[in-house]
């Protein structure tokens, strides 16, 4: 009697032991649900995305500020675009001609005293004026001095230019799309004046 309470005792045991080992095994056999594949190109789920890179607006320069607070809004962005190019990182300063009566609708103009990292002195006309089409237009001329003639110019620095006759007598006028240049005799040296229109 003792033996088999003992047997059946040993085979509740086993099959305890079975059962745990079975379900230990299932839990510990469980894994979590792998996460969903990430469409292609993008960025791996532990790693943010980059915030979107920040441009820097285009700085406004003096005449620009200068003619937006004189009412002169609607060639304000191509006075800008036109100064900053003339003046470039060189120091300048400006006289301003401002209109006298509807300044949005008028011509504006500036005249400009650049002095360049070289010491090299160089006056600049710049005028701006709004177009029926929603766009505006401007013309600019630049006057410097140069100690070497119009013909060692011509040679030279502005050999890529093409010639298109003179203006006067000596004066010499070249050409690059919209670019004219005139080189006109100084004394011993030369005055050269660069004029675009911009439309």
């Amino acid at each position: 009697m003792r033996c088999a309470h003992a047997g059946r005792l040993s085979i509740i045991f086993v099959a305890m032991v079975c059962f745990t080992i079975v379900f230990a095994g299932a839990v510990g056999g469980q894994t979590a649900k792998p996460p969903e594949a990430a469409p292609a190109g993008s960025p791996p789920a532990s790693t943010k995305p980059a915030p979107p890179a920040q441009t820097t607006p285009p700085s406004v320069n003096v005449v620009t500020q200068a003619a937006v607070q004189a009412g002169v809004l609607r060639t304000a962005s191509r006075i800008n675009q036109v100064i900053t190019f003339l003046v470039g990182k060189n120091k300048s300063s400006a006289y301003l001609f401002k209109p006298a009566s509807q300044p949005d609708l008028s011509l504006f103009s500036v005249s400009l005293g650049i002095q360049e990292v070289t010491g090299q002195q160089r006056y600049a006309s710049a005028s701006f004026v709004p177009l029926a089409n929603g766009v505006s237009a401007a013309v600019y001329d630049t006057v410097e001095y140069s100690d070497k003639s119009p013909a060692e110019l011509e040679k030279s620095l502005f050999k890529n230019l093409k010639r298109n006759g003179t203006l006067g007598k000596d004066t010499i006028v070249l050409v690059a799309g919209p670019l004219t240049v005139f080189l006109m005799p100084a004394g011993s040296g030369s005055i050269v004046i660069k004029k675009e229109v911009v439309q």
